[in-house]
């Protein structure tokens, strides 16, 4: 292997192994670069390229040097770069400041226990509650444990700092997916039961709906049972009108004259 490419392979072990520090002061993190010319007889030229975290956006850094950033569409992911041209067994150090975007703030965090609990209220007096009971108290434990985490690695190295961000995002997610269960229960308990205002329910509805179709058709038959019979009557009395008629014996030519 060629001594330029010593020079490579110690670039990107640098960069792997992540020479940074945190300034307490400020809360921002340093990333520090190394690059180093193995060579004691022969000056080479190296290319310093190091990704920055996932999260990080070119409006984060807060001091750049004299590096140059740029962006990596495959990886998706930013860098920063500089090619260097290094003497024999000279080294050079680079560094960038960012702000520390891995923390989530306490209001953020505290809101979901708010909305557990609000939705814990609804559910309070429905068919849920039991499993609203439960849901509450998970999200509670994982919203305790976010902040533990978050606390514990503020003063921490910064891999240590933005693996604990990372996992808290994790979490997050994972309670955004228990008040979604929670809010459907909300919407479940109001179809089946309706809201403590006093809606009928929709079973109810069903059976009120029957009632009225079912007293119609009462209705219906007492009406044609009604006009059945008078239509009944009118037949008989035209019947005997017409057998009136028929008995009534035929008056004679002489009787007529006579009356």
């Amino acid at each position: 292997m060629s001594k330029s490419k010593w020079i490579v392979v110690i670039l990107l072990c640098t960069m792997a192994c992540g020479l940074w520090t945190k300034e307490a002061e400020c809360r921002n993190i340093v990333l520090k670069s190394l690059v180093v010319n193995p060579s004691k007889t022969k000056t080479q030229t190296a290319m310093l390229k190091a990704y920055l975290p996932k999260e990080t956006k070119p409006e984060d850094i807060i001091d750049l040097g004299d590096l140059k950033i740029d962006y990596d569409i495959t990886n998706a992911l930013y860098y920063i770069y500089k090619e260097f041209k290094l003497a024999p067994g000279e080294s050079t150090m680079r560094q960038i400041e960012i702000k520390d975007i891995w923390v989530l703030s306490r209001e953020e965090v505290d809101s979901l226990n708010v909305r557990a609990k609000e939705l814990f209220e609804q559910l309070r007096e429905t068919a849920y509650v039991k499993t609203a009971i439960i849901q509450q108290r998970n999200i509670k434990n994982k919203v305790a444990d976010i902040l533990t985490r978050q606390e514990k690695a503020m003063d921490a190295i910064p891999q240590t700092h933005i693996a604990a961000y990372r996992q808290n995002q994790e979490a997050v997610g994972s309670i955004k997916d228990m008040l979604a269960e929670l809010e459907k229960m909300v919407i479940e308990a109001k179809i089946i039961s309706g809201p403590a205002a006093g809606r009928v329910s929709v079973r109810a509805s069903w059976w009120v709906i029957l009632a009225v179709i079912i007293s119609l058709g009462v209705l219906s038959l007492i009406f044609f049972i009604i006009w059945h019979r008078q239509a009944g009557i009118t037949v008989t009395q035209d019947r005997k009108k017409e057998e009136m008629k028929t008995e009534e014996p035929p008056y004679s030519s002489k009787e007529t004259k006579e009356k």
